[in-house]
């Protein structure tokens, strides 16, 4: 079921129609949700992201981490999708994934996903600033150490 469904998210973009159709399957059937997170860019990511409002919290709690995986590049197709979507989460789900994430993608050294995550995190029409500064900073101190930031 999860090679039908992952084919489906990567043939083309989705209408709504389809979309909640997908979620409708997701939210019924055992499935895996993280194994149809493949933040490779391309139709399967955005089709994804359009379908987060469609699917029960719950399951975008227990997969928030590999969402964050959408921030790994900003030009993939469904991760500026994220920037709406994220902030909507309390911040008791979002804060410790964004924090772990950081971490991880700090022990990976891809400066790049920090970077793309700090913009999100710092990003004035959002307004997080002021509830994410533990890990701005994290962000920043390893940035700089890298040369990426001033």
């Amino acid at each position: 079921m999860n090679i039908e469904i992952k084919q489906q998210l990567n043939e083309h973009v989705l209408d709504i129609y389809h979309l909640i159709e997908i979620a409708d399957l997701l939210r019924k059937n055992p499935l895996e949700f993280k194994s149809l997170i493949d933040p490779n860019g391309g139709k399967q990511w955005e089709n994804i992201a359009m379908m987060l409002p469609y699917l029960p919290l719950e399951m975008i709690e227990e997969n928030i981490d590999h969402l964050l995986e959408g921030f790994m590049d900003l030009n993939w197709l469904g991760s500026r999708v994220l920037y709406a979507y994220l902030p909507q989460l309390d911040i008791r789900i979002l804060k410790p994934a964004l924090n772990r994430v950081i971490h991880h993608a700090i022990a990976l050294g891809d400066g790049e996903w920090v970077f793309f995550i700090n913009s999100f995190l710092e990003n004035e029409s959002l307004g997080l600033a002021n509830s994410y500064r533990e890990e701005i900073e994290l962000s920043q101190n390893y940035l700089v150490t890298k040369g990426i930031y001033e």
